[in-house]
């Protein structure tokens, strides 16, 4: 286990580091450009660095495009498991969440919310999942659990500038996200792929509509 790679290493690291330079980006643009402008760059930073740049250096061209691979099984072993880790969430999100959203947003939030939601699903994939299970495919506590944790408390970054409105708060959305990366994780390593979790990432941000923030002001 101490035998680690460069790429191995950077990568249990990294949580850290991108913690702190987003949450130091959020607060520095706020207050320079206020909340809305902000809140879309800092997650432009997020994504560019840490979830498009990283992976690419740590996998190699070659690498990221082999965790985008379609499987004859999208569920893995036993399926049953991964069908309720793979298709809960976005469901719930489309039953649940989306029809009171819905209700009081208008059409240009819904365009954005799109676009935004394509992006941040495949590249928060590619960084939480995939980069982690293509280096620690042997190990669940590092390829699976301790990424879910990381992907859970990188949510407190973005609270800097809007703070959760749902149950619990900040922390509430960090338990949350930390349920939802330990299902998707495990999916991940049981199939080798990101393709499918992608696709339900994009349906799950895509439901709550949450960009609207960037209309505010």
């Amino acid at each position: 286990m101490f035998n680690l790679t460069w790429q191995q290493l950077t990568l249990l690291i990294a949580p850290w580091p991108l913690l702190a330079s987003t949450a130091a980006c959020y607060r520095a643009l706020q207050r320079r450009l206020g909340a809305p402008r902000a809140y879309l760059l800092g997650f432009c930073f997020y994504w560019l660095f840490w979830c498009a740049a990283l992976p690419l250096v740590l996998l190699g061209p070659q690498g990221v495009a082999r965790l985008f691979w379609a499987v004859a099984n999208p569920f893995g072993q036993p399926w049953w498991l991964g069908a309720f880790c793979l298709l809960g969430p976005p469901l719930v999100s489309l039953l649940a969440v989306f029809p009171r959203a819905v209700r009081r947003t208008t059409w240009q939030i819904v365009a954005v919310s799109a676009a935004l939601a394509l992006v941040n699903g495949t590249l928060e994939e590619l960084l939480w999942r995939g980069t982690f299970i293509a280096l620690f495919p042997q190990s669940l506590l590092l390829g699976q659990v301790y990424a879910a944790a990381g992907f859970a408390l990188w949510h407190l970054a973005p609270q800097t500038i809007y703070p959760s409105r749902g149950p619990g708060g900040r922390w509430g959305l960090v338990a949350g996200t930390l349920f939802l990366g330990l299902l998707w994780s495990w999916v991940a390593g049981s199939t080798g792929t990101i393709l499918y979790l992608a696709v339900a990432h994009i349906v799950v941000d895509f439901s709550a509509l949450g960009w609207d923030v960037l209309f505010e002001g």
